[in-house]
């Protein structure tokens, strides 16, 4: 496949472009993805996949410039280098700089890295809904928020979460049922009993690195909110492992009243828009082109401004907070 590729760009007249991004397996072990996008001698669009190449070393603007300039030179058409799609990660800035110079080696010097760099939309809708979630520098929150293995790690963590409202709080719970076997058979039991047919048992527990497992921990936490209402009011009144003590840890901190769901609803409904669109763009508009992006900037931005208007007024609330970090990402 890959000499049969080569064969096709050896007939490209054209700018070939690329995008490309860095992954770590779960084995630990990096990668770089890179696909180009070019005019085929039929004047038909192709994409493919030039290289999924394992990656040593620090993942610097430099290193990547080079795993990518490799992959070029072996397709021969570094001649050819067009426009990139990349996240914002600031080491891409640093990877264009490094192509200029391997570009000016061969004598190419037409190459811009500021100009010549389109912005990963997918990318802006995850930072910005981050930002709506989580708080505008959501880079301090990622590396403050662990996975500690000791009391005082977890500790710290749960009131970290704590302190970030009825999302944090449902975060605590659901980390709370789903810790011990003994616990999901308990909740279990109570989804039995309010609603013998329901065929779900398990809550879903969201992630700081992609939002949309939020929006899908808010969906199931819908769908089972009279069990878990149930489940915390039962752990409480039981006592079981000093829930209901007043140490820090106690989940008594975490029960969710009935205006921490109604603030829950209200997220879901804000986010809806941000998934519908995440969606459409990967699938139906495959190559994203400028005029599917810009109607999807103006309706969430459109989107954004109305609900902290509509929200403006409420009381005890820091929605109007999470829609304004939430707009200024996506307006940067």
């Amino acid at each position: 496949m890959q000499l049969r590729i080569k064969d096709s760009l050896r007939l490209v007249t054209t700018r070939i472009h690329y995008s490309f991004d860095l992954w770590t397996a779960p084995n630990h072990r990096a990668y770089l993805g890179t696909v180009g996008h070019w005019i085929d001698e039929s004047n038909q669009l192709r994409t493919a996949l030039l290289g999924l190449r394992r990656f040593k070393g620090a993942h610097s603007g430099e290193n990547q410039a080079q795993c990518f300039w490799n992959i070029v030179c072996e397709y021969e058409v570094q001649h050819l280098i067009g426009k990139f799609t990349m996240d914002n990660a600031t080491n891409n800035d640093t990877a264009l700089q490094f192509i200029r110079k391997h570009l000016e080696q061969i004598g190419i010097t037409d190459f811009h890295p500021v100009q010549n760099r389109v912005r990963c939309f997918g990318h802006i809708l995850n930072l910005c809904v981050k930002a709506f979630l989580w708080g505008y520098d959501v880079e301090t929150i990622e590396r403050e928020i662990g996975l500690g293995d000791d009391y005082q790690e977890d500790l710290v963590e749960l009131l970290r979460w704590r302190r970030m409202g009825p999302l944090g709080r449902l975060h605590n719970i659901l980390i709370y049922i789903t810790r011990t076997p003994q616990r999901i058979d308990r909740f279990e039991e109570r989804v039995r009993a309010h609603n013998p047919d329901e065929t779900v048992f398990i809550p879903k527990i969201g992630n700081i690195t992609r939002w949309s497992s939020d929006y899908e921990s808010l969906e199931r936490a819908f769908r089972l909110r009279e069990p878990i209402n149930d489940f915390i009011t039962q752990s409480i009144g039981l006592n079981r492992d000093g829930e209901r003590d007043n140490t820090e840890h106690a989940l008594k901190h975490d029960e969710l009243t009935p205006d921490d769901w109604d603030e829950l609803r209200i997220v879901m409904d804000i986010l809806e828009p941000f998934r519908r669109w995440t969606k459409l763009l990967q699938v139906k508009h495959a190559n994203g082109c400028i005029a599917d992006i810009l109607p999807a900037m103006d309706e969430l931005l459109s989107h954004l401004e109305q609900a902290k208007a509509q929200y403006a007024t409420r009381v005890g609330s820091h929605l109007v907070t999470m829609i304004n970090n939430g707009w200024a990402i996506l307006d940067k």
